[in-house]
């Protein structure tokens, strides 16, 4: 089977664990459930995901990759699980997820990956993924899951341990350069990923803007970003991040090193992530990944 031809359905569904009251106000109780669906909403467009369906409780979503996937179910997770429960309207997620096998030819069978991963979404606050999928995996990620007995729909499933901390080199999937290019650049270059936008500082394009200004080449809409954070600049033999914030710029590489950038300068090099006002601290919402050479 081609990669290219695979895809990664994620089925995710909130699930009420008590009786609702006659009197229940869901104005009056935040709209949780409402407020939870945007969060899976939002989480799966930052990891270039698709919502194919979004019912009453639940959305199914397509992601091009199986790290995409599972990265993305741990987010929607970890974003559900810091809100707020109602009294007596305790709200659960249920995840399921499957690699399927876009179909492309008339010999091609027809593949019941919704049916699959509405299965698999079976236990609440939990994600289980389909065995073909773990098998994509990259191995920091492939760590977090492990065999269940339990078999839906014939196949052999994984729960994902989604609370454990997930290495900085497994978040932000494969490497956008050199795989996704085909000659390398001229150097300095530098590549920053955020949600569905991505910049690269080049000989035509050298400098990249972050803040909330929405003159900003990225804008971050986040009260401790500052309106004009930051700049990074392609000098003739580096990368260079000047930082001119309240908060500073945590930078956090791939090799475990963590430097906080506030008000002066310092160079970029290999692979990392970015978090503009705040420090790392294992919380990987908002960062922004790089790569420099």
């Amino acid at each position: 089977m081609k990669k290219a031809r695979s895809k990664y359905q994620v089925h995710a569904e909130l699930l009420r664990t008590g009786n609702t009251p006659s009197d229940f106000d869901d104005a009056k109780a935040g709209h949780p459930l409402e407020r939870r669906l945007n969060r899976l909403e939002r989480v799966a467009a930052t990891y270039r995901g698709r919502v194919d369906l979004r019912f009453n409780n639940g959305m199914l979503m397509t992601f091009e990759t199986a790290d995409a996937a599972l990265l993305g179910a741990c987010e929607m997770q970890h974003r559900c699980a810091v809100l707020p429960q109602v009294s007596r309207q305790r709200l659960a997620l249920r995840i399921g997820a499957h690699q399927y096998l876009i179909r492309q030819r008339q010999k091609d069978r027809a593949d019941n990956a919704p049916e699959i991963v509405s299965q698999l979404a079976m236990a609440d606050d939990s994600i289980v993924v389909s065995e073909n999928l773990v098998s994509e995996l990259n191995p920091d990620l492939r760590k977090l899951t492990r065999l269940l007995n339990e078999s839906p729909a014939g196949l052999a499933v994984y729960k994902v341990d989604w609370r454990t901390e997930i290495p900085s080199a497994a978040f932000g999937g494969e490497s956008f350069w050199p795989t996704s290019m085909n000659a390398p650049p001229a150097v300095p270059y530098l590549l920053l990923h955020h949600g569905l936008k991505t910049l690269e500082t080049t000989q035509n394009n050298p400098v990249v803007t972050v803040g909330r200004d929405p003159s900003c080449d990225l804008v971050l809409v986040d009260s401790f970003v500052s309106r004009h954070h930051c700049r990074i600049e392609r000098k003739s033999d580096c990368i260079l991040l000047t930082d001119s914030s309240t908060n500073g710029t945590c930078i956090a590489t791939d090799e475990g090193v963590e430097v906080l950038v506030k008000n002066r300068s310092a160079i970029l090099k290999g692979k990392g992530l970015m978090f503009f006002g705040r420090p790392f601290k294992g919380e990987r919402r908002g960062a922004v990944r790089y790569e420099a050479y």
